[in-house]
């Protein structure tokens, strides 16, 4: 009886590492074709300086929130750093809805099927693919995803879906384009790709050339976009070159895709 019982325990655990062995192997759109539909959620690595309160916001270098809060939540007390923790809303085995957050475990109404901690690499190049073949607010999403995942350079690709004109929506690009010029930005302030140091800081010494950089960006007819660009390729100062890069970034240009590859790429 007891050798029955041994056996039947390590046929079990056999059981249970090839299960796990065949979960490790399949990739993460293969996991979540498989959840048929309902919402699954993952976890990943963050960037370094990354915080948030599991579930609503999200903050980089500690200034610059993303998400929705209110007067009363404190953000700068709430946000503790954590992993990055997405749910998926999952139609029929495809993606409809993406939701980010950053920190702590939370409790939800809506369960989930948990598909554990996966590596960051492979959870960026799921969302850049996602956000590169959905549309709406899931490709907006999946791009933030994606920027989050940890020690992963995402700019390349960023910059394909933003000059992705037969495939990806204005907005995707848009917003593609935007997290370009942040780590256009991070580079030319010496930070190599770490975003979360440039974010949501200013100089206050450079008060009147961001305002002069502002007032370029809003000219009519795009007039200001040759001197912002001159701007960004040349001047001495990388807070005044880091300004200038943010708007030819939100210009929606099609020069921009072009200029944010070159200060990246020189």
């Amino acid at each position: 009886m007891r050798a029955a019982t041994m056996n039947a325990m390590a046929l079990a655990l056999l059981a249970t590492a090839c299960a796990a062995e065949r979960a490790g192997a399949q990739s993460i759109a293969q996991r979540v074709r498989a959840a048929g539909t309902g919402t699954v959620e993952l976890r990943y690595a963050a960037r370094p300086g990354v915080c948030g309160d599991g579930r609503r916001f999200f903050s980089m270098g500690g200034n610059t929130y993303y998400g929705q809060w209110s007067s009363g939540d404190r953000p700068m007390t709430n946000c503790q750093p954590g992993p990055a923790r997405v749910r998926l809303r999952v139609e029929g085995g495809s993606v409809t809805s993406v939701r980010v957050a950053v920190g702590p475990a939370v409790s939800h109404a809506e369960p989930a099927s948990d598909l554990g901690a996966v590596p960051a690499a492979e959870a960026a190049s799921f969302f850049l693919s996602l956000a590169d073949t959905s549309g709406g607010r899931g490709s907006h999403d999946a791009i933030v995803a994606a920027v989050l995942a940890d020690s992963v350079s995402v700019w390349q690709r960023l910059l394909a879906i933003a000059e992705n004109t037969d495939r990806a929506s204005g907005a995707t690009r848009r917003n593609a384009l935007f997290w370009v010029s942040r780590f256009a930005t991070a580079k030319v302030m010496g930070h190599g790709e770490d975003i979360a140091e440039i974010e949501g800081r200013d100089d206050d010494r450079d008060d009147t050339r961001r305002d002069a950089v502002f007032a370029l960006s809003q000219m009519r007819g795009k007039q200001g976009l040759d001197p912002l660009i001159q701007i960004a390729r040349t001047h001495r100062d990388p807070q005044v070159r880091g300004h200038a890069i943010f708007w030819i970034g939100q210009s929606g240009d099609p020069r921009a895709v072009g200029v944010l590859r070159e200060i990246l790429r020189g």
